[in-house]
């Protein structure tokens, strides 16, 4: 089953130094279309300053082999293969900083979260408080479908629970659920859920027809 969706982003580095967030998403290659598509969003954390590496390199290596994993796995052994992977290099990559001189030192980890969208149904895996929301036409509020895996702290960044890059393995939440003509959904940084409330997501999503203005405002 194929179908139409319209993409937007938008990413500002806000009062802080550098920009670690990072978001992209990719449609099924001509022929497989069947496949839906899948998009993620970031948000790296670093003590060294290379969380936007470990944001980037998450996204993008999940971007470019999802569709290469074969078609008759269902979405979450894909996401689970894939994940682990990339969280394996990360971790492995941290010890091997941590090792090396103090100017090399550091760890650099990141939030995941990864909405597939298939048939008629949608697929996330979740890692960190990045968040995904569904918002549907005449709901008053954007409707959370994630977990933060972090403390109650003001400073949710340094208070992470899981990440990518944290441990030899990690733990991922999967959701499930069905697709609605004219669904729309948001993934988010803590830069934006941490201002925005749902009422004021929902009304930001669906305003207007253009998903690339909605993300900017």
């Amino acid at each position: 089953m194929s179908f139409e969706v319209d993409i937007g982003y938008s990413s500002r580095r806000g009062p802080r130094e550098v920009n670690e967030d990072f978001a992209g998403a990719v449609h099924a290659p001509p022929g497989d279309e069947a496949r839906g598509l899948i998009a993620a969003i970031a948000d790296g954390v670093s003590s060294g300053g290379r969380g936007r590496e470990a944001a980037q390199t998450t996204v993008m290596g999940l971007l470019a082999d999802y569709f290469a994993t074969p078609a008759t796995w269902e979405p979450t052994a894909a996401l689970d293969r894939l994940v682990a992977a990339q969280n394996g290099w990360l971790a492995d990559h941290n010890r091997r900083r941590q090792s090396r001189s103090s100017e090399e030192g550091g760890t650099a980890l990141t939030t995941l979260t990864a909405l597939v969208l298939h048939g008629q149904g949608y697929t996330l895996a979740h890692v960190g408080d990045t968040r995904a929301w569904r918002v549907r036409a005449g709901g008053e509020a954007a409707v959370p479908l994630t977990q933060d895996h972090a403390f109650d702290h003001p400073d949710m960044r340094s208070r992470l629970t899981r990440a990518i890059g944290l441990d030899d393995q990690v733990r991922v939440d999967y959701v499930q659920g069905d697709v609605r003509v004219g669904d729309c959904f948001v993934l988010t940084s803590d830069g934006v859920h941490g201002v925005l409330k749902p009422q004021q997501v929902a009304a930001l999503a669906l305003q207007g027809d253009d998903a690339e203005a909605a993300s900017e405002a």
